[in-house]
């Protein structure tokens, strides 16, 4: 009998360490900061609504076109811009533990003569790892009007620059190649599409990883 109550208790004492264990587990946080901009002027955009996904807050730019989002949990991030008489956007960033990860974003007025346009579908994928040092990278896009023609604007920038270099510019095909990658190392990039002379739409901010070679 005695040894009958000894299991139940040692049973009973697993399970409350490991109700307890559960209850520790730790949440790590990081601060996203950034500035909007007109994507034609690269004058400060005040009032723009910045949420993100998954939810953490909403809030406004202020009046030169700044805003910090403090406690967001680590890992990647969705920032989500939206503007009367600007086309929605949407960026993806990755948070670290204690770390303030700061970006600017642009926003493109909509002129709508060239439809509801999306760019979508990165090759190599989002996230993707072990990429070679000679990359080409491509994207697809929906939601342009008959007889529209579109250039492209690609940019490309390491995880730890605040600058964001233009890649490739004015490019017809939906593709573009570059050969400089350093190993071991992430990079971000997205596409800018322009019709007469106006930017009309953006691509998400994707990623990618470089392998050894």
């Amino acid at each position: 009998m005695k040894k009958y109550v000894y299991s139940i208790a040692l049973f009973l004492l697993a399970s409350f360490i490991g109700c307890e264990s559960d209850n520790l587990d730790v949440l790590n946080y990081g601060t996203i900061e950034g500035q909007v901009m007109d994507g034609e002027t690269y004058m400060p955009l005040a009032g723009v609504m910045i949420s993100t996904t998954p939810a953490s807050v909403a809030l406004l730019t202020d009046a030169e076109g700044k805003f910090t989002i403090t406690k967001v949990k680590e890992g990647d991030i969705e920032v989500n811009l939206e503007k009367k008489d600007y086309l929605n956007n949407s960026l993806k960033v990755a948070v670290f533990e204690n770390e303030v990860t700061s970006m600017n974003f642009l926003i493109f007025k909509d002129y709508n003569e060239t439809g509801n346009i999306v760019i979508f579908d990165p090759v190599p994928g989002n996230g993707a790892v072990d990429q070679r040092l000679a990359i080409t990278l491509k994207w697809n896009i929906e939601g342009k009007k008959s007889g529209i023609e579109l250039l492209y604007n690609i940019y490309l920038f390491e995880s730890n620059s605040t600058v964001q270099n233009l890649l490739s510019e004015d490019v017809i095909l939906k593709e573009v190649t570059t050969d400089n990658l350093k190993p071991n190392t992430t990079y971000f990039w997205y596409v800018v599409a322009r019709h007469d002379g106006h930017r009309v739409a953006n691509s998400p901010t994707w990623t990618f990883k470089t392998g050894d070679e």
